[in-house]
């Protein structure tokens, strides 16, 4: 459809432009050719009279139009999703939808491959692609309207004091904290007395070098503690591979302790300081909040969390 001599078709390809800030990664989102999405950005740098990105150090960076425009491009691509599912009625077991889900790799990794079992089972046209959550240092407060307003995921989970208040949401699962260790790691015989646990190497999760990602983390540092981090990695998946084998020790949501141990020899122990459980939420889109599909799928999630 063409309006004003513009394609609006092209939009959404100019938004996964924005997004992805590659041509290649873009094609994949839009399950398009690079050539494809080549000669469009093409047709758009034609019609706007602007390049809209320019290449700085291997990536697309949005020009001063582009900036400009994104705000009421990312507003006229949410009200159209939403009208283009604006049916009274949904039927799971006919429906053929992707959803994007935003989400720590340690909530994806505890609620999402059972949600997928179930649609497989009950909606199998139903298609989700995961995201991990962005997480930038000084940014926590904007971390659901980012993934909502500027990168379209549908829904979006994290800390309850990280919520956004300008879209919905509700409780989705509280967590606790456990402390994983080799099961050959001859230094531990028992509990851990906090003596014992801060002699200790950890492996933590960072965010950028210093910078904890992690709410255990956060929860040390308020009680004045320090550990001694031997290593720091970015992804909560790849802390077992650094404690199996060594004497060193971890600290994770209890979750994800308990996943981790069904596939890796370790051992699990309560923690020797008494952590506060951590609450997550599920939110989104206020322009969704009466779609039936996205409260259908909502509770879906919920339930599987509720159970997990």
């Amino acid at each position: 459809m063409r309006y004003h001599g513009l394609d609006l078709n092209l939009l959404a390809l100019l938004e996964a432009l924005r997004i992805e800030q590659n041509v290649t990664r873009a094609a994949l989102r839009l399950n398009l050719t690079q050539s494809a999405v080549s000669a469009a950005l093409g047709r758009l740098r034609e019609h706007f009279g602007d390049p809209l990105f320019a290449l700085v150090g291997g990536r697309m960076m949005p020009t001063a139009l582009m900036q400009a425009m994104a705000p009421r491009l990312e507003e006229f691509l949410a009200v159209s999703r939403v009208l283009a599912f604006a049916n009274a009625s949904f039927d799971p077991a006919a429906a053929s939808r992707r959803f994007y889900v935003t989400a720590s790799d340690y909530v994806l990794a505890v609620v999402m491959p059972e949600v997928q079992r179930r649609l497989l089972d009950v909606a199998p046209g139903i298609r989700l692609s995961l995201n991990t959550l962005p997480f930038h240092s000084g940014q926590a407060d904007r971390l659901a309207a980012v993934a909502l307003e500027h990168n379209n995921s549908d829904f979006v989970i994290l800390p309850d004091i990280h919520r956004s208040q300008a879209h919905p949401c509700a409780p989705f699962f509280q967590d606790g904290f456990t402390t994983i260790a080799w099961l050959d790691n001859s230094l531990i015989a028992g509990e851990l007395t906090l003596a014992q646990y801060l002699e200790l190497e950890h492996v933590v999760r960072e965010i950028s070098p210093g910078v904890p990602g992690s709410m255990e983390a956060e929860f040390f540092i308020q009680a004045g503690f320090e550990r001694r981090v031997a290593v720091a990695v970015d992804q909560f998946g790849l802390i077992p591979e650094f404690v199996v084998g060594s004497s060193r020790v971890a600290t994770l949501h209890s979750r994800l302790a308990v996943l981790y141990a069904r596939r890796f020899p370790l051992r699990l122990i309560k923690p020797p300081l008494d952590l506060p459980a951590t609450v997550q939420v599920i939110q989104w889109h206020a322009y969704q909040d009466a779609d039936p599909a996205v409260t259908w799928l909502r509770q879906l999630m919920q339930d599987v969390a509720a159970v997990i």
